[in-house]
């Protein structure tokens, strides 16, 4: 997760829309030009930001709770619905931060303009979203535990729930955000190094990679990797509201002409920011795909022989043994601490994206709450929500994968009409001759409502063979 996605005070820092700088009072327009970006490796360095937080969503309950679950229980045959998720859902990422980049705003306008019930669905689903809240802190709190277990399980997720809203509220995010991305590192490098030490033939896993029936009594688990991998899809609309306060594109150039100025682009200004966006975009999807393959195969291949399946407060020591058995005892404290890192890191995306989410919707169905004061009520309350109902959740059901599973299915359900509206986003509103020359070709259009439709199957399926089979 990035700076540029954390909730910034609007009294401090107004909206895009508003913003104006102390040099640059409103009184004072002129013409300006937008030099187009470099595509240099520094300038990807610098413009890369919303896809990694996207990223960082995933690479936590599902890489380090669905995975090593999967290789551990059915070794490697679930294997292909990992690539396979990461297929369907690509262009409904990818069209949220396009529709931000060509028009300068939040793909949520986009949803309003579909009427208020979009919004209403969103908020629902923001609320529904409790339980994979208080499954993210119940993973977290597991490796707490197995590293220092002087204090319960539930204990420990309450602890990481009120940290995360102490720090947004105070913040200080700044101050931890380094601390984290390094122990993520060194977590996906152990990964990467124990599946090189611990890796079978290629020959017994890449045969896996082509779509097969779920195993038995994987139905659950099955349908709970489809929803969480790569992440899930309500990280669309984060997506490009983080993309907005990175003011890349149009974003921009629209906030420049909101401010009274004449804006100018070089030639290749559009052109070079849609290379930015997709590098960002696309090297953390491989990544983020890589490593949650590589979490799977190293499970088979460590825990699957071992019969170890993680589950309960236990997750964490079981997951640990993937490379305590690979590089000795020391590599304990290493594992739990990145691990700790990516699935707080998690949490913290999601406290700060879906509260964004909530106090855009709200702001949007009620026009006289979109003011600073009411939207940092907006904002601020939601958390407190989620902090009471995921308490409740953590010791009403202290079983961290099987949670995590449930909200998985649940986010599978809602993922088509989400992938529906994104789509319709983009089709419904590139209507300038700009703009239309950025829509995507027929066959991205086609690669996106075939991903919505096997979305739209799969949910079917796991419900029917879960509940009524």
């Amino acid at each position: 997760m990035t700076a540029n996605a954390i909730r910034r005070d609007p009294k401090r820092d107004p909206s895009p829309a508003t913003a104006l700088t102390k040099e640059e009072p409103r009184d004072a327009s002129k013409t300006i030009t937008l030099k187009a970006p470099g595509t240099g490796i520094a300038d990807t360095w610098r413009a890369m930001g919303p896809g990694i937080a996207a990223a960082m969503t995933g690479i936590g309950a599902s890489h380090i709770m669905h995975a090593p679950t999967a290789g551990a229980r059915f070794g490697y045959d679930l294997l292909w619905v990992i690539l396979a998720a990461y297929i369907i859902k690509y262009f409904a990422f990818e069209f949220a931060h396009r529709y931000t980049m060509v028009k300068g705003e939040t793909i949520i306008n986009a949803y309003h303009r579909v009427g208020n019930w979009p919004l209403w669905f969103m908020i629902f689903q923001g609320f529904v979203n409790t339980v994979g809240i208080a499954g993210r802190a119940l993973g977290c709190a597991a490796l707490m535990w197995a590293a220092f277990p002087f204090m319960p399980l539930e204990m420990w997720a309450v602890t990481i729930l009120v940290g995360t809203v102490a720090i947004l509220w105070l913040g200080s995010y700044k101050a931890v955000e380094g601390i984290c991305k390094l122990l993520i590192i060194v977590f996906a490098v152990s990964c990467f190094v124990a599946f090189a030490l611990q890796a079978p033939p290629p020959a017994e896993y890449l045969s896996r990679l082509l779509p097969t029936l779920p195993p038995i009594g994987a139905m659950l688990l099955f349908g709970a990797m489809f929803g969480y991998f790569p992440t899930t899809l309500e990280v669309a609309p984060m997506q490009s509201n983080w993309a907005v306060d990175k003011k890349a594109g149009m974003v921009k150039v629209n906030e420049m002409r909101a401010q009274g100025h004449t804006v100018h682009l070089e030639t290749d200004y559009m052109k070079n920011s849609l290379i930015l966006f997709k590098r960002d975009m696309n090297i953390s999807y491989i990544i983020s795909m890589l490593s949650g393959m590589i979490f799977l195969i190293v499970g088979a291949a460590v825990l699957n022989p071992l019969g170890l399946v993680p589950s309960g407060s236990e997750m964490g020591v079981t997951i640990a043994r993937i490379y305590t058995d690979t590089f000795g005892p020391w590599i304990f404290p290493v594992i739990i601490a990145g691990g700790v890192a990516a699935l707080f890191s998690t949490v913290f995306t999601y406290f700060d994206g879906q509260a964004r989410i909530f106090e855009e919707c709200a702001v949007r169905l009620k026009k006289d709450w979109d003011t600073p004061r009411i939207r940092k009520l907006l904002y601020r309350g939601m958390q407190v929500f989620w902090l009471i109902a995921g308490v409740a959740v953590v010791f009403g059901l202290p079983e961290p994968i099987f949670v995590v599973q449930v909200a998985s299915v649940l986010a599978l359900v809602f993922s088509p009409i989400l992938y529906w509206l994104t789509i319709k986003a983009i089709k419904d509103n590139f209507t300038s001759e700009f703009e239309r020359e950025h829509l995507p070709s027929r066959f991205q259009f086609a690669w996106a409502w075939a991903g919505a439709a096997s979305l739209f199957l799969l949910t079917l399926y796991v419900l029917f063979n879960q509940f009524l089979a």
